[in-house]
């Protein structure tokens, strides 16, 4: 647990725990201290959840920073990948291997976010009408026709109301 008293703050971690889950309580505690406020014996559960969420998620970016890893040559199958960062890193195999999700799941939505990219800009050109056929372009000089038309039949009745 973290404790502030007097603008001093102390961490405490559980003895009885391996040294590499001592890390990993100490990170998670650190992110309290650093970015959060507040007793959560009396807050409410909502805002409680959320802190301990951000404190995960400060836990495993602590444990394993990115900027770290990159320097790394890191094994090809994932279970190799998780075994070998949970050494480098001196953290539980469950820890890397929550990293190493993490990480897959980023690089997965970069992906996703650039193909939707790709594919909004490929409808944005697909409906511009330089690229239509003279076929829709008279079907849609049609309809603009009609619009219009029907717009100074809308400005002529209004006039007799």
């Amino acid at each position: 647990m973290a404790i502030e008293k007097n603008g001093l703050f102390s961490i405490n971690v559980d003895r009885r725990l391996s040294a590499k889950e001592q890390w990993e309580d100490f990170l998670h505690e650190l992110c309290h201290v650093l970015r959060h406020s507040g007793n959560q014996m009396v807050m409410p559960d909502r805002y409680v959840d959320w802190q301990e969420q951000d404190a995960s998620s400060f836990q495993l970016y602590a444990a394993i920073p990115m900027s770290m890893l990159k320097k790394l040559s890191l094994p090809e199958q994932k279970s190799e990948m998780v075994a070998f960062l949970a050494e480098e890193f001196q953290v539980t195999y469950r820890l890397a291997n929550e990293r190493v999700e993490q990480i897959q799941r980023r690089v997965l939505q970069g992906i996703l976010d650039y193909e939707y990219q790709q594919f909004t800009q490929s409808q944005i050109n697909t409906y511009n009408p330089a690229n239509w056929s003279d076929a829709t372009r008279a079907i849609m000089n049609k309809l603009e026709h009609l619009k219009q038309k029907g717009g100074m039949a809308h400005r002529q009745t209004s006039r007799l109301l």
